[in-house]
């Protein structure tokens, strides 16, 4: 593996683990006094260690840093080969794509799977592409199935070209583009990604056994578009699906669903729970809500009966500043960015003008462009003086110009709506006019959520049999409107909002001026 009379360096990572670099690429790395292959050296000796094989559907979690479940693992025709124990080392394979793609050791052994089967934790990650070891090396791939955030066969069974169906015509009518910034040659398999992702979570979160059978665009409009990720939009074009009808015919030959073609509109007849897949992206999903705590400026949305609305903040940057987003923002000046594409693009600024160590994202030293555009003439500090990454990203947020995004899909239509500044709530007061025998309630900013105030008034003077009116808000830059209902009903407009429309209720205001 390492030539006689080859110069070894040696180094020590900051959370302490030593790294063994020959001719410019980590080759073995110690972890708790024992010596691990890294992907560079098992890409020159794949059979090197034992190989546990999982689904390209699951490699995702897995090149994100999430440790192997057993219901992920694929078992071959003659098992598991030789026994195994608790801490022995193994790798991590697709089946169609032999190259191992990340390393670590037992968390579980033979007796135990025999005995309760392909359950629980498989193996304990600890090195995998492309993590921050990769990173040091020549950044090399072994073949081209190897993406940042996905492992590909190589060899993908073409389907034979088809005529376009209804199906596939409506999709691409309510497809919009990914808004998104991503580099040349990435964008198919990440759509691929995000698209099986969302028919996993689909299958698990809403669809049920007795609303099957179910139309292939009624499953796509009302059960994968809800659980796409927050900001985020499905483009079967970017894909390698192309087609709505293509990925339900793939779905069906892996086993997960059963389906019925025909020529209007593909049916979905049934879902085999029992699928490896299914059942290790369930344990996954179950994994994700125990510890989701999404951080403030993400998206927030909640699942509502027939419409979904997302909110989030995205910055615009200043014109001094764009050079730090590259040909993206220099190109078109009104390019939107969310706070984590801000991160990112300074890390990936500082690595470009060799500001940073590769090792080592934490500090940065400035150049003439940041001290310039982000630091006082009387703050103690000029181009070259070593400053917190955090910090610097602090003071770049500061700098840009804040907007708020709308995205309301409903029955696979899309409205999205961008404004300057922060969101306005939603307000509702419902207030007593005539000692306890004439009630109103005024609901003001539904223009912030892409809402008709007409068509509101009117909906809900149907649904409640009361009187409304529409009128401009007080003040000569108003151009809002408000909309007024006969009697009380702050609690009942609230709950509306919140399960009719959409809206997640911190951004719902209602105040009671009750006597």
């Amino acid at each position: 593996i390492i030539p006689n009379k080859t110069e070894v360096l040696v180094s020590k990572m900051t959370n302490k683990t030593v790294v063994y670099t020959v001719a410019g690429d980590p080759v073995f790395f110690e972890y708790e006094g024992r010596l691990y292959p890294t992907v560079y050296t098992l890409w020159r000796f794949p059979k090197m260690l034992r190989t546990l094989y999982t689904h390209s559907e699951v490699s995702p979690k897995i090149v994100g840093g999430a440790d192997l479940m057993l219901p992920g693992v694929i078992v071959p025709e003659e098992g598991l080969g030789e026994d195994f124990e608790v801490g022995d080392y193994s790798t991590i394979s697709i089946p169609e794509n032999d190259q191992p793609f990340a390393v670590g050791f037992m968390q579980t052994d033979s007796e135990s799977i025999r005995a309760n089967g392909l359950k629980g934790r498989g193996i304990k990650l600890l090195h995998h592409y492309p993590d921050a070891l990769w990173m040091l090396g020549s950044k090399k791939t072994p073949n081209a199935g190897f993406k940042p955030n996905r492992i590909y066969p190589l060899e993908v069974e073409e389907e034979p070209a088809e005529e376009e169906d209804a199906v596939a015509r409506k999709l691409e009518e309510v497809s919009l583009e990914s808004s998104s910034a991503s580099a040349p040659g990435e964008k198919t398999a990440s759509m691929d990604e995000l698209i099986d992702s969302a028919f996993l979570k689909a299958l698990h979160v809403r669809v049920k056994d007795e609303d099957l059978p179910m139309d292939s665009s009624a499953f796509y409009s009302n059960c994968m578009l809800p659980s796409r990720p927050r900001g985020v939009d499905l483009d079967f074009k970017q894909s390698g699906y192309k087609k709505l009808s293509k990925l339900i015919k793939k779905m069906e030959k892996r086993g997960l669903i059963a389906a019925k073609q025909s020529k209007k509109d593909d049916r979905i007849m049934s879902v085999n729970r029992q699928h490896e897949v299914y059942l290790a992206f369930g344990e996954e999903l179950a994994n994700e809500v125990e510890e989701d705590d999404a951080p403030p400026g993400e998206t927030t949305s909640l699942p509502s009966k027939g419409k979904q609305i997302e909110v989030f903040e995205v910055y615009k940057s200043a014109s001094n500043l764009r050079a730090v987003f590259g040909q993206v923002a220099i190109a078109n000046k009104d390019t939107l960015f969310s706070a984590e594409e801000i991160y990112g693009a300074l890390l990936r600024y500082a690595q470009q003008e060799q500001l940073s160590e590769p090792q080592d994202n934490a500090t940065l030293k400035l150049d003439k462009l940041l001290k310039s555009g982000l630091y006082g003439k009387k703050e103690g500090v000029d181009v070259g003086t070593a400053v917190q990454a955090k910090d610097v990203y602090k003071r770049l947020l500061s700098k840009m110009q804040l907007y708020h995004k709308v995205v309301c899909v409903e029955n696979g239509s899309q409205v999205e709506v961008v404004r300057k500044g922060a969101i306005k709530n939603i307000h509702v007061l419902a207030e007593d006019r005539h000692a306890g025998r004439k009630f109103i309630t005024r609901v003001t900013q539904l223009e912030s959520f892409a809402i008709d105030p007409q068509d509101f008034a009117t909906t809900l003077q149907r649904l409640f049999k009361c009187s409304s009116t529409v009128q401009k808000l007080p003040g000569k830059f108003e151009t809002g409107k408000e909309v007024s209902f006969q009697g009380n009903l702050l609690q009942d407009i609230c709950k509306y909002l919140e399960f009719e429309c959409g809206i997640h209720p911190k951004f719902i205001e209602k105040t009671s001026k009750m006597r």
